[in-house]
């Protein structure tokens, strides 16, 4: 399997700032390489020759597995991952070409916005409990954003994938001044970003099995903004480094509904290949608990379901053939 290629682009210094993380952490990649991948990086020009660049690459036949874009935003904390790039010029200030636009459209009769191409469940699951980072729908009306969105409209207009046969993923990652957040920090939050673009993900995650005391079953439903909004799963998540699927399945339940258990059997186990990871999931039979108990943290609904009513809702395509089996051959003992 050929070695997945990945640029890596940041920015020089712009304004009244006397340096550019992202100029400081591509040089310093170009010098330390990601290991399993082969990294072509690039400072571009902060002005329209600049935002432009990668999008006529794309053009020109350049070909990637992934493209990340880095650039500073002096007065954010917390490392931003741009979901979206706006149809938009709102520029303050000039560009380091001495350019001002302040309203107006970058591509026009382009769509408004352009969402990211990467997975954005990947991403949230490798980044949920880092407090460092969190997601942005707003990339600004300076250079960052028009960059971000000339590469994702050049990548839906031609079509292009990667090697995997994949929309091809590119994002736009806002990074905090060294002052807020160290580089090393910053640079190892990169590399794991480059991680999440090109490795196939497999992730190991429980869900329990909760009874009431009429032998129905609890069913969650994921809330508006996640990604699979309005399906229906078993309460539970990603076991987490040495974690034992019981303490990662008490650990989740707790978080989730606030219900802690005693016990958890193991009753299924099925492995479903996603579009962008795989899941090896493990059904834990909890027992019967009391519904009263259950306040839910995450989920926007929560269901008993009867046998029958077992297909009534929607399932996660991993949770699926578990509840088709149940529905036509029975529910698990609840004892």
């Amino acid at each position: 399997m050929a070695t997945p290629k990945v640029l890596v682009t940041g920015f020089p210094v712009f304004s009244n700032n006397s340096k550019n993380i992202s100029e400081l952490i591509v040089k310093q990649l170009s010098i330390d390489g990601i290991e399993g991948v082969e990294l072509e990086t690039d400072i571009l020009s902060v002005d329209e020759v600049g935002a432009s660049k990668v999008a006529s690459q794309l053009r020109e036949g350049d070909i990637f597995d992934a493209i990340l874009h880095l650039g500073l935003a002096a007065k954010r904390q917390n490392i931003s991952l741009e979901r979206f790039g706006k149809n938009q010029f709102r520029m303050n200030e000039e560009d380091n070409s001495g350019r001002i636009i302040k309203s107006g459209e970058i591509i026009e009769g382009g769509t408004d916005r352009l969402e990211t191409t990467v997975s954005i469940h990947v991403f949230d699951e490798e980044f949920d409990d880092d407090e460092n980072i969190c997601w942005s729908e707003d990339a600004g009306g300076y250079v960052c954003n028009e960059t971000i969105y000339r590469t994702l409209n050049e990548i839906i207009k031609l079509g292009l994938s990667n090697s995997n046969g994949r929309i091809l993923p590119a994002i736009f990652i806002h990074l905090p001044p060294e002052e807020s957040l160290e580089l090393n920090v910053q640079i190892n939050v990169v590399k794991r970003i480059v991680n999440c673009l090109v490795n196939r993900p497999y992730m190991h995650v429980v869900g329990a099995l909760l009874f009431n005391s009429d032998q129905e079953i609890l069913a969650c439903r994921r809330p508006i903004g996640d990604v699979w909004e309005g399906w229906w799963e078993f309460p539970g998540g990603k076991v987490d480094g040495v974690e034992s699927d019981f303490e990662a399945l008490r650990r989740e339940l707790d978080e989730e509904l606030g219900v802690l258990i005693s016990k958890a059997e193991p009753v299924e186990n099925i492995i479903h290949e996603y579009d962008d990871r795989t899941v090896d999931l493990r059904i834990l039979n909890c027992g019967i608990i009391n519904p009263n108990e259950v306040n839910p943290t995450e989920h926007d609904k929560i269901r008993w379901l009867s046998k029958n009513e077992l297909l009534s809702v929607k399932w996660l395509p991993a949770d699926l053939p578990i509840i088709q089996e149940w529905q036509s051959q029975g529910l698990p003992s609840s004892s």
